[in-house]
């Protein structure tokens, strides 16, 4: 069973008109749809923002619908110069910049120094990076991710993000606490992201109602054709 985690619930309806025998189970607060897409099992739902929410839900999908692999879709900001709106980013690595380590051992926060680094899946990475290219001509990019419970859009934060972790092309809410859940219950997984907007540059975003129309569009054709090539 594959466990699909989508940021938002619009994502979610995209993809769930792909669904075959669908069948919904309310389970606690969220709603959970299985069913066969690209004729692999599937168990989707919203996954909530913030990295207690992805985590809770990483977690919901693993124990109580026994998913062996998790598949996270959903946005990030960019913060290289390089990338632009609607870019994808498949993550290979991940940590927290809000895990502040010069308060625990006196190390500078660094994806060397990190207590928590998690690496997506290679053979999905793989996977995902073919598909990505081959569903539009925007950029796609194999690299990095912090994660932090703060939506990064003041300088000091991308200027602490930049410094401490240089190697990250994006930054999100969920990615790393997915990554943390499955690397505990030794799940494979893969995170993929569309960049909402690039923070370092000035006017370089998209009317949210266009983009909420263009993410979800993009959503359910990675996601048919990604699981078509697993």
């Amino acid at each position: 069973m594959i466990g699909l985690i989508t940021a938002m619930n619009c994502e979610l309806e995209a993809i769930r008109e792909l669904l075959e025998n669908e069948k919904e189970e309310k389970y606690f607060s969220q709603t959970y749809y299985s069913g066969t897409i690209s004729g692999k099992e599937v168990t989707m739902v919203e996954g909530g923002v913030g990295k207690v929410a992805s985590a809770i839900t990483c977690t919901r999908l693993i124990e109580r619908f026994h998913c062996d692999m998790i598949f996270n879709i959903g946005t990030a900001g960019g913060i290289k110069d390089f990338e632009n709106v609607l870019d994808m980013v498949i993550v290979d690595r991940m940590t927290y910049h809000d895990w502040v380590s010069e308060t625990i051992n006196n190390l500078p926060s660094n994806f060397v120094n990190a207590e928590y680094v998690f690496n997506s899946d290679e053979r999905l990475i793989e996977a995902a990076r073919k598909t990505a290219e081959s569903i539009d001509d925007h950029q796609v990019f194999v690299g990095s991710i912090v994660s932090g419970d703060a939506f990064i859009s003041q300088d000091s934060q991308v200027k602490y993000i930049q410094e401490h972790f240089p190697e990250a092309i994006a930054c999100d809410m969920e990615s790393t606490s997915i990554g943390h859940v499955c690397s505990m219950y030794d799940v494979p997984f893969v995170i993929m992201r569309s960049l909402s907007d690039i923070v370092i540059k000035q006017g370089n975003d998209l009317d949210f109602v266009a983009y909420v129309k263009k993410a979800s569009e993009r959503a359910a054709a990675f996601t048919v054709k990604f699981l078509a090539n697993i």
